[in-house]
């Protein structure tokens, strides 16, 4: 299965996905809105290509701006909850960018390298939030810790109540990548369901591809610390994202809102068929569906649908199979893959 290992797609996937010149089903990738393939949006890109150009060459601290770029953070500052807004280059910058506080960083062993600064040896995320309790009780300067807000690989969403059982000063760095623009009321990620007490502070980084369809990250934190992220080289001086993207960005406010919620229904359509599938694990509101290990990807692909399958961590790991839902695809697209389980299963 070899060539099931390396699958090269002809163009841009959205509901399908076509492979050497055969069409399949596409249940992969992390185009959880299908903004890639949207119409509407596709041309807010090229009005924004026409009235800025594909690129803007300059830095962030140049005399010479772009206000769009302004616009953007505020938009997202408001989308989060918080004070203020950083946009760079990549989601992955913007997570080496939260993290480069001078305070060390207790991580958590669900942490994405973005935010990655100690790799924990604790055995899973429940003990994590123990010793992050424990600390804070014994320790009398403020704790700063990281963790990611979902797992994809694993389709959980992360539970942060556990911090209402502290009162001491505390600050959580959240890379919410998989959750910013798709859960939470209004799509408001992560930061709509954590705790708000006074003594907790939030530092929410992610990027911008997963949900938005545009390349580039952003963090959103209080003003003061957005002042410090803007005062660092990898700010400073970075190319800023293209100013055709941000542009969609800020006047495809409504395509978002839309999408978000043809995806809710397509999720919660597809878990209605999952349900006589023993072994398929999923959390509701969550567009990822993970296999049991007898699920064969060879017999979906022969059937024209493509899944996510990879080992993960290191090619030497188990094999992860899972499906990957979008705004994009149709009830009928949801029905023919459940018919192909089902017969998987022989329910």
């Amino acid at each position: 299965m070899e060539e099931l290992n390396n699958l090269y797609l002809d163009a841009m996937p959205g509901r399908t996905a076509r492979v050497g010149g055969r069409e399949f089903l596409f249940f992969s990738g992390y185009n959880y809105l299908g903004i890639n393939n949207h119409p509407e949006f596709n041309a807010l890109l090229q009005e924004g290509v026409r009235r800025y150009g594909w690129l803007f060459p300059s830095s962030r601290i140049s005399n010479t701006r772009l206000r769009l770029y302004d616009e953007c953070e505020a938009m997202l500052a408001k989308a989060t909850g918080c004070e203020a807004a950083v946009l760079l280059p990549t989601g992955f910058t913007a997570g080496r960018v939260a993290t480069s506080l001078p305070q060390a960083i207790n991580n958590s062993p669900a942490s994405h390298p973005a935010i990655l600064r100690h790799k924990s040896g604790l055995p899973d995320i429940a003990a994590w939030q123990q010793q992050v309790l424990n600390s804070a009780d014994e320790s009398e300067q403020p704790l700063i810790i990281a963790s990611d807000s979902a797992n994809p690989l694993a389709a959980t969403i992360y539970d942060f109540s556990f911090l209402e059982r502290t009162q001491r000063p505390l600050t959580l760095i959240v890379d919410d990548s998989h959750g910013v623009g798709l859960i939470g009321g209004d799509g408001f990620g992560t930061s709509a369901s954590v705790p708000k007490q006074g003594s907790l502070e939030y530092i929410f980084t992610y990027s911008l591809s997963k949900a938005f369809g545009i390349s580039g990250g952003a963090i959103s934190c209080t003003a003061v610390r957005a002042a410090y992220y803007k005062s660092l080289p990898a700010y400073t001086g970075s190319t800023p994202i293209s100013p055709a993207q941000g542009y969609a960005f800020i006047n495809g406010q409504h395509i978002y809102a839309q999408q978000r919620e043809k995806l809710r229904q397509n999720i919660a359509y597809f878990a209605g068929h999952t349900r006589q599938l023993p072994g398929v694990h999923y959390t509701a509101g969550f567009p990822v569906f993970v296999l049991p290990a007898q699920v064969n990807e060879k017999h979906l692909y022969d059937d024209g649908i493509i899944i996510s399958s990879f080992a993960y961590p290191t090619p030497n790991s188990p094999k992860l199979n899972r499906i990957v839902v979008n705004a994009g695809h149709t009830p009928a697209d949801l029905d023919r893959l459940a018919e192909v389980l089902h017969r998987q299963w022989n329910v």
